[in-house]
């Protein structure tokens, strides 16, 4: 009989163990990065099911009270803070009276409902409906995570609280057509030894989810960190040149600098925290007009960049001319003062100078310098190399009119 090989107190000491070491690892992870605060409710997860699974080892000694009212409302208690771990995880909000609604039934029942107190397989039923609810409820809420956050354990992660969900239930029909015995103080069957060994497995295995998912997390808010302006909440540099340069090959656009117009003076009259406050605000007004797929960036200091996807040079040109409008509307209050400020912005388009980034830079720099020295607050294109010339050959061309100062002398 597997019931005679599968010793259910050893189990739960087993369990107990390890649950004890995992809480003290969350625990950790919690202390050096508050960011992390689903750590902290998995960390009293852990303790909670520590303390439940030692109540559960000592129901051969007796105390009914204790190892199966108190244990198994401790359980439940265990499975609701997970479930809030998962929520806090997600960003999702956390709800005391669900929380507390599993072990506040379990504890009624137990202590008013004598069906319960004194039938293992009731017992068995009801403790079974409550968390089968916690953990489908985490398995669904882990799933619909997906779409804000690409972690690679996420699926999986729901995929198997939704799994232990299902055969947690199965114990309600198990107990219903097959009923366990009483021995030792607990349940006595093949099948309930089948679920106490899937539940040891289980434990283990959350407690495995939980350290990865927040490893990953770390890892994502890492690389984000890295490609993220700090000031600004944008793009960086170096992300935006990775990203261009995925766009660039076979591909159509126009890429726009800007640079706000005497952002020097700014800080010369403001201070610095003046400058930094039209930093963020000019970020935010131009992000909020991109469409999707641009990319925007702050390339350093009051220089940003922005690469339109798709836009021809006539598309761009119109859309600039929006921003910088946009722009020009914008006011910066520091400190009871109002700050103006403008953008000069230059472009240069793919079908022009090509696909290779820096020609491509380079040519919307010059227009930028173009429209600074055309006055400011302005949208200039790149020219093409030898427009120049052919303008000085068409100029050339033209015959002399005799208005002009050389037919008069002549």
């Amino acid at each position: 009989m597997i019931a005679d090989v599968i010793d259910i107190s050893t189990l739960m000491i087993c369990t107990f163990l390890s649950t004890m070491v995992v809480g003290i690892f969350m625990l950790q992870v919690w202390f050096t990065d508050r960011r992390h605060a689903a750590a902290g409710y998995w960390c009293l997860t852990m303790w909670v099911g520590s303390l439940a699974t030692s109540l559960y080892a000592l129901r051969p000694i007796g105390f009914p009270m204790l190892t199966v009212g108190l244990g198994n409302g401790l359980a439940m208690l265990a499975y609701a803070l997970m479930w809030a771990g998962f929520r806090v995880f997600d960003r999702r909000p956390v709800y005391r009276l669900v929380v507390l609604a599993g072990p506040f039934v379990w504890s009624l029942a137990y202590l008013f409902v004598p069906q319960v107190a004194g039938d293992v397989n009731n017992r068995i039923i009801l403790s079974s409906l409550i968390i089968t609810a916690y953990s489908v409820w985490m398995g669904v809420d882990i799933w619909r995570g997906r779409g804000g956050e690409t972690l690679p354990t996420r699926t999986m992660s729901a995929i198997f609280f939704l799994s232990h969900g299902v055969i947690y239930s199965l114990r309600i029909p198990m107990a219903v057509l097959s009923p366990a015995g009483l021995g030792n103080g607990t349940a006595h069957s093949p099948w309930f030894a089948v679920f106490s060994l899937e539940l040891f497995a289980h434990t283990i295995l959350a407690a495995i989810a939980m350290l990865v998912l927040i490893k990953e997390r770390g890892e994502a808010l890492y690389r984000q960190a890295s490609r993220t302006d700090a000031l600004t909440g944008i793009a960086n540099r170096g992300s935006f040149l990775e990203d261009v340069r995925t766009h660039l090959p076979g591909g159509a656009g126009t890429l726009m600098v800007f640079d706000l117009d005497r952002f020097k003076a700014i800080n010369d009259t403001h201070g610095h925290g003046a400058g930094d406050a039209v930093l963020k605000r000019f970020s935010a007004r131009i992000s909020s007009w991109l469409e999707e797929g641009m990319l925007f960036c702050r390339f350093g200091g009051e220089e940003f960049a922005l690469f339109a996807p798709g836009h021809d040079m006539e598309r761009a040109e119109a859309f600039a001319e929006v921003l910088r409008r946009e722009v020009a509307a914008m006011s910066v209050v520091c400190e009871g003062r109002e700050i103006g400020v403008s953008v000069s912005i230059g472009l240069a388009d793919v079908a022009t100078f090509g696909a290779d980034f820096d020609h491509l830079h380079s040519a919307a720099d010059s227009a930028l310098y173009a429209a600074k020295e055309a006055g400011r607050n302005r949208v200039m294109r790149a020219a093409p190399a030898g427009a120049g010339l052919a303008d000085v050959a068409r100029r050339m061309r033209e015959p002399v009119t005799p208005a002009s100062g050389l037919a008069a002398s002549g």
